[in-house]
């Protein structure tokens, strides 16, 4: 399958809370395509009428959505993502997401920099509390020069995790801490 040329990179930057006590803040989980490979959608996950996950299912980093909760994907493959309902066992939980402007890939730090300052924006909206001031992990996707030049990925997608990305049960939406 050509999916199997998609691969996923991954780098962790620590920071503390305003009291200055360390924590790992923040994940930076990059996807790159292999030149020349094509990327063919998975079916994806079932969904309920709402659009939220009734069923354990694997599919690709290209197909979650905000409100989807996943396993943790590991650092080997974005195209074996397991997607499932937010009432099961799960390692994140996906929060927000956008697209970059088109244009010439602006280099990894600038995708980084967007990256985190969106997330950063949008965990308030989702987790109820300021990201600097919360207990909860980010994490995000952003495309790297490969995928954007080959695949015309452009998306940037917020997770949000347990501290310690610690396994929960349900949503974080609201959770206020």
């Amino acid at each position: 399958m050509a999916q199997d040329g998609v691969s996923m990179r991954a780098g962790e930057f620590r920071g503390s809370v305003p009291s200055g006590v360390g924590r790992a803040v923040l994940s930076i989980v990059t996807l790159a395509l292999v030149t020349g490979c094509t990327l063919i959608p998975e079916p994806g996950a079932d969904r309920d009428a709402e659009g939220a996950v009734t069923a354990e299912a694997e599919t690709d980093a290209f197909s979650i959505e905000v409100g989807d909760c996943i396993s943790d994907p590991g650092v080997s493959s974005v195209t074996d993502i397991i997607v499932l309902p937010c009432d099961e066992l799960h390692d994140f939980e996906a929060f927000a997401a956008t697209e970059m402007p088109d244009g010439d890939y602006p280099g990894a730090p600038a995708a980084i920099t967007a990256a985190s300052e969106f997330c950063a924006r949008e965990f308030t909206g989702y987790v109820g509390v300021e990201y600097d001031a919360s207990v909860l992990e980010m994490l995000y996707f952003y495309p790297v020069e490969e995928s954007w030049n080959t695949a015309n990925d452009r998306e940037i997608l917020c997770f949000v995790a347990e501290p310690g990305e610690t396994p929960v049960t349900g949503s974080l939406r609201n959770a206020r801490r």
